[in-house]
């Protein structure tokens, strides 16, 4: 069993070919997108098997151009500091 403190959203994706798609981030939220296999564009840039991005100040994610590859995305909210008295 996995336990998340967080509020969270998993996605996963295939991508081969022409295959696309774009997740658009909410204000205020930021994403971990981790390539599991394979190598995918991510807004552009080049993602291979086994890197991982964080993705911070962006409203969206497309993901294009794969080559059998399978993707996770974690679309989260920013760690929260406590507040000093």
């Amino acid at each position: 069993m996995l336990t998340v403190r967080q509020q969270a959203r998993v996605y996963a994706g295939l991508f081969n070919g022409e295959e696309q798609a774009t997740l658009n981030l909410a204000p205020g939220r930021y994403a971990y997108v981790h390539v599991a296999c394979g190598s995918v564009e991510l807004n552009g840039e080049r993602l291979n098997e086994g890197d991982g991005v964080r993705v911070r100040e962006e409203t969206a994610l497309h993901l294009a151009r794969g080559m059998d590859a399978e993707v996770l995305v974690f679309d989260l909210r920013p760690q929260e500091l406590p507040r000093l008295p």
